[in-house]
């Protein structure tokens, strides 16, 4: 809190120092109205969370967010049926061409472009591999899948670089890719939230779909506060984060969704490499101006492991990160020491 002093003077300046001392606290003290919304979409919790002058349009904004959510889910979907992802895999599957809106078409040369950069560490063509571990259900049922089919998958190895467009019409080299956009969605989500949020006037506001967010303005002309996640004790914060102007932090791990079959445990984050989950980096946190990337490079530094993620990171552009590995040691680039409070836990920073 700041604290104005007052020195003592002529009975005048006194005056007016008192004024402006009232003025000064009074613009301190505004507070906007907070208007938040919960839902559970993308299988997960969402939150939206506004700080706008008056409620009624921060509301509605939220609304039209809720309902942007909503169809995003059915459409991006990788096993809904009749979503968009849904109807480009079966063209892919009958090696027929697909036409396909301006939008998709932009998300996924997009995601061309990010893969390319991660080399294919993270790669949405990967949806038949995610389904043969069983990843596209709820519920995993088991077991994995045996040695035999996943060297069949590699030796055809399905990836979105196999993707070519004419003009809004998509064709597939490979007949055997399997769009899954688990890797970046989310990402995506974030972004068109924003963007529905500032098309209706609002500068202060934070979306987070479970646990990844994405924040512009202030709180109140504060910085907003966010927790990087403990692993080993999730209901803990092991590094705090302020955020402010328009930044996406995201955070992928393999300690939020897995399985256990015959006393080993697998994560659901795949390595396109080798067929099996990656099993070296518990945890990534990426923080960039645009979900989207921030999101698919979470994925692939996770999948780089130890030795290589700080390379993956230089060549997605990423400078803002920070890795945990299996052993609990904790990692992260310069960029992201400078805003990074850490938590009673000894760090790397180079």
């Amino acid at each position: 809190m700041k604290t104005l002093l007052i020195f003592p003077k002529q009975s005048i300046q006194r005056l007016a120092a008192l004024l402006l001392a009232g003025l000064f606290l009074s613009a301190c003290q505004h507070q906007q109205l907070e208007t938040k919304a919960e839902l559970l979409v993308f299988g997960t919790l969402v939150q939206i969370t506004t700080y706008t002058d008056s409620a009624p349009p921060a509301k509605h904004a939220i609304q039209k967010v809720e309902q942007r959510f909503q169809a995003f889910h059915h459409e991006w979907h990788a096993w809904e049926k009749g979503g968009i992802v849904s109807k480009m895999n079966q063209a892919i599957a009958d090696r027929q061409p697909i036409t396909v809106a301006d939008s998709v078409k932009a998300f996924i040369v997009k995601s061309q472009k990010l893969a390319k950069q991660s080399d294919y560490l993270f790669d949405p063509g990967i949806g038949q591999l995610i389904e043969m571990w069983g990843f596209h259900s709820e519920h995993w049922q088991g077991p994995p899948p045996s040695e035999a089919q996943i060297q069949n998958w590699l030796s055809q190895r399905p990836s979105i670089a196999d993707l070519y467009f004419e003009g809004n019409t998509l064709y597939s080299r490979n007949d055997r890719v399997r769009l899954d956009f688990g890797g970046n969605a989310k990402g995506l989500a974030l972004d068109i939230a924003m963007q529905e949020l500032r098309q209706a006037g609002i500068d202060n506001a934070v979306v987070n779909i479970g646990g990844d967010m994405r924040i512009i303005g202030r709180k109140n002309e504060q910085a907003w506060s966010i927790g990087i996640q403990n692993p080993q004790q999730p209901s803990q914060a092991l590094a705090m984060l302020k955020l402010s102007g328009d930044e996406s932090v995201v955070t992928s791990g393999t300690y939020q969704r897995y399985f256990e079959w015959q006393g080993q445990r697998f994560s659901h984050i795949l390595n396109p490499n080798s067929g099996r989950p990656a099993d070296h980096l518990v945890s990534v946190t990426v923080i960039h101006q645009d979900a989207t990337s921030a999101d698919a490079a979470a994925t692939a530094l996770l999948i780089a492991g130890p030795e290589h993620w700080r390379e993956t990171a230089a060549k997605m552009g990423i400078k803002q990160a920070l890795v945990i590995d299996q052993q609990g040691k904790i990692e992260q680039t310069k960029a992201m020491a400078k805003r990074s409070k850490l938590l009673g836990t000894s760090i790397i920073a180079r």
